[in-house]
């Protein structure tokens, strides 16, 4: 009994460790991340002067990009950016002065609500169809796993387009944009969250299923849950005694790993179906060289996407130390 408690506390202090040394690495990788994607926005052709005042001449884009702040050295405006960030300050937009903070309030609040809608249905209809199929594979847990390797082999912006030509253009179930309408919220116009939520859900849920079933299904075939089948015990209870009290941890961390997988696809699937959230803001902002709203925007998802594998990181090395002790 000392000896398990000893390596209980020695397992939670080694975790510790490990947990801090995660964070600062994530804090190094966000802040490599960040300074590659100012580089990147700087080496673009144009700048938000040239955007706003180039039709005016050399003199008058030159008064702008003072104006601007944008003849300040690329590296003294990028750390003016990160302090700006880590205080919570976005800073203003360049095109219409505006502070950033409040020009997202409507696009995060419209990418939040999809997000939400297809982490409920990953959680209420793909996990459990994924867990499943590991368990007891069949001949339409097969089809099905043929069909998500086709999905998830397609590029984002294909299943957004293929969506879009059936239920809008062949069905015509939906409107071919999914705009909530001048001066309307997606809250009050529910029918434009349908077409990115079901192409972003279609996405993850393919991703999810293939990964959950195959753990799954290794999980299956060990020794302890095929003693527990010959011993006679219901498949309903060796599914929810045996496999899946060790097999949680490791799904959800692949759970948690779809948030980078989600964020990376709102970009393309709303801008395919001109939603007006937070991926296809960012592709307006980057068009209009719009640096603060793009390193704002940028910013957050880089640091989302962080903290998303180091919690998934985290779960599975918690099961790992779980399982030494035991």
């Amino acid at each position: 009994m000392t000896s398990t408690a000893e390596n209980t506390r020695h397992a939670g202090q080694s975790l510790g460790a490990w947990l801090a040394w995660r964070v600062l690495r994530g804090i190094g990788l966000f802040a490599c991340a960040t300074l590659a994607l100012f580089a990147l926005v700087q080496a673009l052709p144009g700048d938000a002067a040239t955007v706003s005042a180039g039709r005016h001449g050399e003199a008058a884009v030159e008064a702008a990009r003072e104006a601007m702040g944008l003849d300040a050295p690329v590296l003294a405006r990028y750390f003016d950016w990160l302090s700006g960030f880590v205080r919570g300050d976005l800073g203003t937009t360049l095109v219409t002065g505006v502070p950033v903070s409040q020009t997202l309030i409507t696009p995060v609040i419209s990418t939040l609500t999809v997000a939400a809608i297809v982490f409920a249905g990953l959680f209420l209809i793909a996990l459990p169809v994924s867990i499943y199929a590991g368990a007891r594979p069949s001949r339409f847990t097969r089809v099905s796993h043929g069909l998500a390797t086709i999905v998830t082999a397609m590029p984002e912006f294909v299943v957004g387009i293929l969506a879009v030509f059936v239920l809008a253009q062949v069905l015509g179930w939906l409107p071919v944009l999914s705009v909530p309408g001048p001066g309307r919220t997606v809250w009050q116009a529910p029918t434009a969250l349908i077409m990115p939520s079901l192409c972003l859900w279609i996405l993850c849920a393919a991703s999810l299923f293939r990964r959950v079933r195959a753990l799954v299904s290794t999980y299956a075939n060990t020794a302890y849950v095929k003693d527990a089948y010959l011993s006679g015990l219901p498949p309903r209870t060796v599914l929810f005694h045996h496999l899946l009290p060790t097999a949680s941890y490791p799904i959800c961390q692949l759970f948690v790993q779809m948030i980078p997988y989600l964020l990376g696809g709102t970009v393309v699937i709303e801008t395919v179906t001109s939603f007006p959230g937070v991926g296809y803001s960012l592709i307006g902002a980057i068009n209009n060289r719009d640096v603060p709203v793009v390193m704002g925007i940028g910013g957050a998802l880089i640091a989302v996407t962080t903290i998303a594998y180091i919690l998934a990181d985290f779960i599975g090395k918690r099961f790992e130390r779980i399982a030494a002790v035991i």
